[in-house]
């Protein structure tokens, strides 16, 4: 590596002759066994360097594993040295060469030298921050054993705690207890606190019956009452008495004693005397006292005789509840059936009649008249000028016009009367020859179908209007084409007032009797400027028709106005 030469060794035998010291003979010397040996030397060094990357200058065995490799390099290189020195005789060029590589080996012995003095340092250094450790893990056991007793203490503190813990959630099942016997019994209280209302209201109901009953027994109470009121009189006036002896023994006793001396005999017989009427004073309070007893027990039996009353009243009230509540059921019977006889007359009443609009309904013919007009002002308008663009004449394109909503107003009417045929068939049976209609065919007459059933078959149509003409717009410009030999150009042309004719023209023929449109005005026919107005030419005949006269039903009243061409007067 220092002396040019590479890291493998060769397998080659290359030999120099070397010239000996007297300079006569000259002795062969193998080159490639010179570099082996010095690749042997480098190849050390490598595993030296390789060996002290390895340790760890805190390894307890540091200090002997370096002093292992220095001697393994020393010796090696003393080997491989002595081998050189023996083996070979250089010139002095080699010679120079040899030493200037023992030079470079020599300094990188000395670098690792360095090294090694560097570890040792270091390895010191490592002793010291051991013997720190130690005094620290003498620390870390005290530290230790402190925080043993501390985890005791907290292991203790945590029984405690969890024994407390225990004991309060015992108190908190038990206080849930409470409440919830507090809730019932709040509950209960609630419940008899209703009940004695209503009892209340009972009471109160039944107070004005029981007052003519307590008219019958009031005089029997007063007289009772004032019997007791002079029993307690008499009561009152004895006791009095009785006082008021009492207080004349005093003051007899108060003499006697004065005079105690002289009156000794007359006090003793005076108070034998006193006994006496004490004790028939207490016998006839005695009387009374049962005389009050029994008094008390008649006005018992009263509250008795009451309460047996009082319940008799109450059955009598729940009866009366029991044939209000069935009086309350045939009302209402009676209402739902009002009610449905209502709703019937109201079906008869609107079948067929246009009188009677229905508010609510947004198709109504109002409505369909408004949108009518709208679709002339707007929608034909637009037609007018596409079908304009196709090269067509004014009158031809009005007449196209008029065709496409004509013949959807036919359809539509002819369509309404077959769906309708098929709901009545649906419902009636037709088997005899008198169910067959005066147009042939087998339609069965609705004449006979109570309103009430035939008015909601008629709703039905309306409910279904959103669903049916978007079938029909896209069933009938196929029939209109075919009708008025008209291509696909005319349609798409007019698509949105085709859409539009067949959509009015459905609501028409879906009403209750149907809208009516009428544009049969021949030529030279007159004009009745109260169904119709001009176009864009004044005159009194018709020359051709624009757009129907709106009705509200067939011979029924105006909603719009038709329009048509008047002739001009040098026709």
């Amino acid at each position: 590596m220092d002396c040019g030469t590479s890291n493998k060794k060769s397998s080659r035998k290359r030999t120099f002759n070397r010239i000996s010291t007297d300079g006569e003979t000259e002795s062969p010397v193998e080159y490639d066994e010179l570099k082996n040996t010095v690749i042997d030397i480098q190849l050390s060094t490598k595993e030296f360097r390789k060996s002290l990357k390895h340790v760890k200058s805190d390894d307890p065995k540091y200090e002997k594993i370096l002093l292992d490799l220095k001697r393994h390099l020393k010796e090696d290189l003393h080997v491989h040295v002595n081998k050189l020195n023996t083996r070979l005789s250089v010139t002095t060029q080699e010679e120079g060469d040899l030493r200037e590589a023992i030079r470079v080996r020599n300094n990188e012995v000395t670098s690792l030298k360095k090294n090694i003095d560097n570890y040792e340092k270091k390895l010191k250094y490592y002793e010291e921050l051991d013997k720190n450790l130690k005094i620290k893990n003498d620390e870390n056991q005290k530290l230790d054993k402190l925080l043993k007793d501390s985890d005791e203490k907290c292991r203790k503190l945590l029984e405690d705690k969890e024994s407390t813990l225990h004991h309060v959630q015992e108190k908190e099942r038990e206080i849930e207890v409470l409440r919830s016997e507090r809730e019932e019994a709040r509950r209960i209280q609630d419940s008899k606190a209703f009940e004695v209302e209503n009892r209340q209201q009972t009471i109160n109901t039944l107070e004005k019956q029981v007052e003519s009953i307590q008219g019958e027994n009031e005089q029997k109470i007063k007289s009772l009452q004032h019997e007791l009121h002079d029993l307690e009189q008499r009561l009152k006036q004895e006791q009095e008495e009785a006082i008021s002896n009492v207080n004349k023994l005093k003051n007899e006793k108060q003499l006697v004693i004065d005079h105690f001396t002289q009156q000794v005999q007359s006090r003793d017989n005076e108070i034998q005397r006193l006994r006496g009427e004490i004790q028939q004073l207490s016998e006839s309070n005695g009387h009374y006292e049962q005389y009050y007893r029994q008094t008390q027990e008649e006005l018992q039996s009263f509250k008795s005789e009451l309460e047996r009353k009082e319940n008799t009243l109450q059955t009598v009230v729940k009866q009366r509840d029991e044939e209000r509540t069935l009086k309350e059921d045939e009302r209402k019977q009676k209402d739902e059936a009002l009610t449905r006889l209502s709703a019937i007359a109201g079906d008869r009443l609107r079948n067929n009649n246009p009188g009677i609009t229905d508010l609510s309904d947004p198709n109504r013919p109002m409505k369909i008249a408004e949108k009518f007009t709208e679709m002339y002002d707007n929608d034909w308008t637009d037609s007018m000028e596409a079908l304009e663009e196709l090269d067509l004449g004014e009158e031809e394109c009005v007449k196209i016009l008029l065709h496409f909503l004509t013949d959807s107003y036919e359809e539509c009417g002819r369509l309404v009367a077959e769906l309708d045929s098929h709901i009545l068939k649906a419902v009636i049976i037709s088997t005899c020859e008198e169910d067959t209609n005066e147009s042939g065919d087998n339609k069965p007459q609705d004449q006979n179908i109570p309103a009430e059933l035939l008015k909601p078959m008629k709703d039905l149509r309306k409910k279904l209007t959103e669903n049916n003409v978007e079938k029909l717009q896209k069933k009938l410009p196929d029939y209109l084409m075919k009708t008025r030999d008209l291509t696909e150009e005319h349609i798409t042309a007019c698509s949105k007032f085709v859409a539009d004719c067949i959509k009015y023209a459905w609501m028409m023929q879906i009403q209750d009797p149907p809208v009516y449109i009428e544009w049969d005005f021949p030529s030279d026919t007159k004009i009745d400027t109260n169904i119709l107005r001009s176009y864009t030419k004044a005159g009194d005949h018709v020359d051709f028709i624009v757009w129907p006269v709106l009705y509200l039903h067939k011979d029924g009243p105006v909603l719009n106005k038709g329009v048509v061409q008047p002739k001009s007067a040098n026709k």
